[in-house]
C-alpha cells in the first residue's frame, strides 16, 4: 500500500486534528492538534516514515507510549491515547505550555541555586515515578525537561530516540538511529553494559551541572576537543565537574549533590529517595517560604528532609517548630506509622473531645456576631496591602500597594542584580520569574482586569514609569502588561517593567 505524506492542518489522527507542526526528530514528527471530542489541546507524535518497516522500533514505540499512559504523575508528560495513522503508530499527549530549561539557559543564562533546585526536584519526583513504573528514561536532559507557566517542570519524551539497554533488544544504534548528545550519558550507559533507572539519575546531575554553570559537563568549549568520542571518554574516565569552579556564586551543598548524582559507579549514586530528600532540604534552606509548597506536593509515601530550625510536620499532620533533636541533622516529614501505643490514642480522643467543645463556642459566637459582618465589616488587611473590591462592595482581592521590591525580589532569587536602591521596585524580571515569584510567595499577578480595578482603588501607588508584569490568556505568551503593550519574549528580563502581586481576600 503506498504511504501518505504526513499529516497537514485539518486532518484526523485518530480522535484529533491536526493544527500545526511542532518538530521532528530521528523517530518521528510532533504535531500540535485538538481532541475533536473533549476540545482539548494535543500533541501528536508519529512515527518517522522512514522506520514504518521496522518491526522494532514500532513495537518500542507503542510500548513506551502505554507504558507512560500508566504513569500519573504531576511532572511526567500526560499521554492521552496511542493509534495508528498510515500504519505507523502514534502517540497523543499533552501540549505543554512552556519552555524547555535548554532553551531557557540558552536564552536568559544559568539560572540561580534556588530556581535549579526547584527544577531538578521536580524532574527527580517525574522520573521517579517512572521508575516504579518500570520505565528508564534514558535521555534526561535540560532540553527533555520543560517548565510550565506556573513554574512546574515536566519531564517529556520517554526514550523514544536514544540509547536503551542493548540486553533484551537491539540498542537503536544498532538499527541506524542517530543517538542523541553524549553530554549527559552514563559511563555504564556508553559502555552498552545493563543499565538501569541510575543512568536517568547520572544524567540528572548532569543537567543540574547545566543549569548552575551554563554548560554542558566535561565540554571544554572547544569544537576540536568537543567530538562525541572525547566527550563520552571523559564521561568514562574523568571525575565528576564541580560547578563552584565555573559558578562561585552557586550554593555549595547543591554543587556537591551534582558531583554525587555523577558518580562513575550507579552504587555511588544516590537513589531517588534521598535525592528527592536532599533536594528538598536545599530548597527549604534557599527559601523557608517554600516549606508548605513542598509539604502539599510532596509523595506521601516518601519523607522529606528539611533544615535546622524549619517547619516540620507533626504525626497529627499539624505544623510546628523542629525540636532541637530534629534539627541535629534535619527534620524528617513522614506519615504516620501503625500501631500507635495506647496512651496515644488516649490523648487523641481527649483532644476530639477538646476540639468538638471548643467549635460549639464558635459556632455560637459567629452566630452572635453574623449581624455585624452583615454590615460589610471584615479582617484586617495585611501591612502594605489594599483591598480591592468588587461593584457591588464586596471584597474581590487584596493587591500590594506599591510593586514588589528589588529586596523582597532577591530573598527569593538570590542572583539577582539591578541599579537603584532595595526598597525600589525590582525591574530586569521575566515574566516567568514574576509568576515564579508570586505563587512560591502564596499569591498571584493580576489580569487585565483587575489590574483596571487596582489602579483606580485608593491607597494603590502606581509604579510610576515603570509598566507592570500581568497575566494573559495569550497561549502563545505575548504577556500583556500595563497600558495595553505586550512583550514577545516574557521569559527574558525587562529594563522598565516590574510587577506586584494579588492574594484572596481576607477571611476567605
Amino acid at each position: 500500500m503506498a504511504s501518505v505524506p504526513n499529516p497537514q492542518s485539518g486532518t484526523l489522527v485518530g480522535a484529533y486534528r491536526v493544527e500545526g507542526t511542532i518538530g521532528s526528530g530521528s523517530m518521528g514528527e510532533v504535531f500540535r492538534g485538538i481532541d475533536t471530542g473533549l476540545n482539548r489541546r494535543v500533541a501528536i507524535k508519529l512515527l518517522s516514515e522512514k522506520h514504518r518497516d521496522s518491526p522494532e522500533l514500532r513495537q518500542r514505540f507503542v510500548r513506551e507510549g502505554r507504558a507512560v499512559a500508566a504513569i500519573s504523575h504531576p511532572n511526567v508528560v500526560q499521554v492521552f491515547a496511542t493509534g495508528s495513522f498510515d500504519d505507523r503508530p502514534y502517540i497523543a499527549m499533552e501540549l505543554l505550555d512552556g519552555a524547555d530549561l535548554g532553551s531557557i539557559v540558552e536564552r536568559s543564562g544559568r539560572l540561580d541555586s534556588l530556581a535549579a533546585a526547584h527544577a531538578v526536584l521536580d524532574a527527580a519526583q517525574g522520573l521517579a515515578a517512572a521508575a516504579r513504573a518500570g520505565l528508564i528514561h534514558r535521555d534526561v536532559k535540560p532540553s527533555n525537561l520543560v517548565r510550565l507557566s506556573d513554574g512546574r517542570v515536566k519531564v517529556t519524551d520517554f526514550g523514544l530516540a536514544k540509547p536503551v539497554d542493548p540486553g533484551s533488544e537491539p540498542a537503536l544504534t544498532a538499527m541506524g538511529v542517530v543517538v542523541g548528545t553524549p553530554d549527559y550519558i552514563a559511563p555504564e550507559q556508553a559502555r552498552g553494559e545493563t543499565i538501569d533507572e541510575r543512568v536517568d539519575i547520572y544524567a540528572l546531575g548532569g543537567t543540574l551541572y547545566f543549569l548552575l554553570t551554563g554548560i554542558p559537563p566535561f565540554r571544554t568549549g572547544k569544537p576540536a576537543e568537543d567530538k562525541y568520542l572525547k566527550v563520552v571518554a571523559r564521561h568514562l574516565r574523568n571525575p565528576p565537574p564541580d560547578a563552584t569552579t565555573v559558578n562561585p556564586g552557586c550554593d555549595r551543598e547543591l554543587a556537591e549533590l551534582t558531583r554525587a548524582m555523577m558518580a562513575k559507579k550507579p552504587a555511588e549514586r544516590p537513589g531517588y529517595d534521598e535525592l528527592v530528600a536532599q533536594l528538598s532540604h536545599i530548597v527549604s534552606r534557599l527559601d523557608p517560604a517554600a516549606v508548605p509548597m513542598l509539604i502539599a506536593t510532596r509523595d506521601r509515601s516518601r519523607p522529606i528532609v528539611l533544615p535546622p530550625a524549619q517547619v516540620v510536620e507533626r504525626p497529627d499532620d499539624s505544623l510546628a517548630e523542629a525540636s532541637p533533636a530534629d534539627s541535629a541533622h534535619g527534620a524528617e516529614i513522614a506519615l504516620p506509622r501503625a500501631g500507635l501505643p495506647g496512651w496515644l490514642v488516649a490523648l487523641t480522643f481527649v483532644c476530639i473531645a477538646v476540639f468538638v467543645a471548643g467549635l460549639v463556642v464558635y459556632l455560637r459566637r459567629s452566630s452572635e456576631a453574623a449581624p455585624k459582618a452583615a454590615t460589610g465589616a471584615t479582617s484586617a488587611v495585611p501591612d502594605g496591602m489594599v483591598l480591592v473590591r468588587k461593584r457591588d462592595g464586596t471584597p474581590w482581592f487584596q493587591v500590594d500597594a506599591r510593586p514588589v521590591s528589588a529586596a523582597a525580589f532577591r530573598q527569593l532569587f538570590t542572583a539577582h542584580a539591578q541599579p537603584g536602591d532595595a526598597v525600589d521596585p525590582v525591574v530586569m524580571v521575566s515574566y516567568t520569574q514574576a509568576r515564579s515569584y508570586a505563587q512560591t510567595r502564596g499569591g498571584r499577578l493580576l489580569n487585565s482586569d483587575e489590574w483596571d480595578s487596582a489602579a483606580a482603588t485608593p491607597g494603590v501607588q502606581a509604579s510610576g514609569d515603570l509598566l507592570e508584569w500581568i497575566e494573559s490568556p495569550d497561549e502563545k505568551a505575548k504577556m500583556v502588561r500595563q497600558r495595553g503593550k505586550s512583550l514577545p519574549r516574557p521569559d527574558e528580563p525587562q529594563r522598565d517593567v516590574t510587577f506586584r502581586m494579588a492574594k484572596p481576600p481576607p477571611g476567605s
